[in-house]
């Protein structure tokens, strides 16, 4: 008896939350059924078993094999000539500051400031990712908040510059009860984020005067700090209670994260492993803040604009996974990004499945003149004994480049004693690309000088 089959495709399915590719197909015989389904996983096809009823039929079984590997081919070429198309789309020595520059990826449309907010209209949950020390990021941002109210939207701003315990004080800053200099004092500005109030000033007073919500977004620092010195492994009982759930099994992020490391491995990060660890528990947590305040009655039918710094949403790493693991809401990535010649270089990763964000927004570049000296260090100020110390260095920042550990404390800068946080920003105030910052700290009981030129 001759058997004959049907071939059905089941469904081709696109994920738009987090646009994983699945495919799946049914292959249907007079006495078998098939099932075959692959995706692409950290740029690896999956091949899974056939699923089968019945008699076992190796000409079927050969034959879809066949399939696959047909389609496997046909799928990585269609990957691989879309995202080569957008990138040629990047214009690679000169910026035209006279249109602006939103792509949707992968398919390199241009698109206008409304396209965008076209795009945006339906989607609840929008990562805007940042570079922090740049002020066209945040008029950016800013602008999106005011066009996207204009619209109706009913916005709440979630920003990761702010912990989870810090939420009162700010509901008391959007509620008017607070003055700047409060607010400022009361969050600890300059030891919990450190960088100029000044690139942020102009967000949050559109938040507290349209009486926003605006979201505390990441977990206790502390616990991150104790994470990335020891491990997870390392924790009190009473620390561990207050991680979030954490999957370490994301290779493609592991790759990327491992990418970063091998560039500062001679600075802070000694053991990739706890920076590892500490990584995915700085995303989980902001990803736990996230679903858990849209399951509330109030984020219920709100638009959370989420800002962060672009390495937490890149390629949907980080956090925007994470989010859509605890709740599957579907989402938008609107990288922010300085145009530069070697821009290439920063949105691609070969074992990324996914482009860099569903939008890519570049800005212009910055002039050497406008910009301010970033060093790249968390302080914290002590009262007794008095004086400034480091409490955070920033990977891939000059302030690992040139050897400034976590807890020195730093005495002079250039000659100018260092007693408080506003003593070590006249230090640096003035400075520019070209000078050189001295710094006189305190290191296991020795001085120690440490020199950092400004690019």
């Amino acid at each position: 008896m001759h058997e004959y089959f049907i071939l059905r495709w089941a469904e081709v399915q696109v994920n738009l939350g987090n646009t994983e590719f699945f495919l799946s197909m049914t292959l249907i015989t007079n006495h078998n059924k098939y099932f075959l389904y692959f995706k692409p996983d950290h740029g690896i096809l999956l091949f899974l078993p056939f699923f089968h009823y019945g008699s076992y039929n190796f000409f079927m079984n050969r034959l879809l094999v066949g399939i696959y590997i047909l389609f496997s081919i046909i799928f990585l070429s269609w990957t691989k000539e879309s995202l080569s198309s957008w990138m040629s789309k990047i214009p690679t020595d000169h910026f035209d500051r006279s249109k602006e520059w939103i792509l949707k990826l992968p398919e390199g449309e241009t698109l206008s400031f409304k396209d965008l907010l076209d795009h945006l209209e339906k989607v609840r949950v929008i990562f805007i990712g940042e570079t922090h020390d740049q002020m066209e990021h945040h008029r950016a941002q800013l602008r999106l908040i005011q066009n996207l109210m204009d619209r109706g939207h009913k916005v709440v701003v979630a920003m990761e510059m702010f912990e989870r315990g810090q939420q009162p004080i700010l509901d008391r800053w959007t509620e008017g009860v607070l003055s700047e200099e409060e607010f400022l004092k009361e969050v600890k500005w300059e030891t919990t984020w450190g960088m100029d109030f000044q690139l942020y000033r102009d967000i949050l007073n559109e938040v507290k005067d349209r009486r926003l919500k605006l979201l505390a977004l990441n977990i206790e620092r502390d616990l991150i700090r104790k994470v990335a010195q020891n491990g997870v492994e390392a924790l009190s009982f009473s620390d561990r209670e207050r991680l979030p759930s954490i999957d370490l099994k994301d290779q493609a992020y592991r790759s990327y994260l491992q990418s970063i490391y091998r560039e500062h491995q001679e600075g802070v990060a000694k053991d990739f492993e706890k920076f590892y660890q500490a990584q995915i528990l700085w995303d989980e947590g902001m990803a736990e803040t996230l679903s858990q305040f849209l399951q509330t009655p109030e984020g219920k039918d709100k638009t959370l604009l989420v800002l962060t710094g672009s390495g937490h949403v890149m390629f949907h790493f980080g956090i925007p996974n994470r989010f859509y693991r605890r709740i599957p809401v579907p989402y938008r990535i609107v990288m922010l990004k300085e145009w530069k010649k070697e821009i290439h270089q920063e949105i691609s990763f070969p074992e990324a499945t996914n482009p860099v964000a569903h939008f890519l927004w570049l800005t212009p570049p910055t002039s050497l003149e406008r910009r301010k000296p970033k060093i790249g260090i968390i302080l914290k100020e002590k009262e007794e004994p008095r004086g400034v110390w480091i409490e955070r260095v920033l990977p891939q920042s000059l302030a690992e480049k040139g050897g400034l550990l976590p807890e020195d404390q730093i005495l002079w800068v250039n000659e100018k004693e260092i007693k408080h946080l506003e003593d070590l920003h006249e230090a640096v105030f003035r400075k520019g690309s070209g000078d050189t910052l001295i710094f006189i700290v305190i290191r296991e009981g020795k001085k120690k000088e440490i020199k950092i030129t400004l690019p």
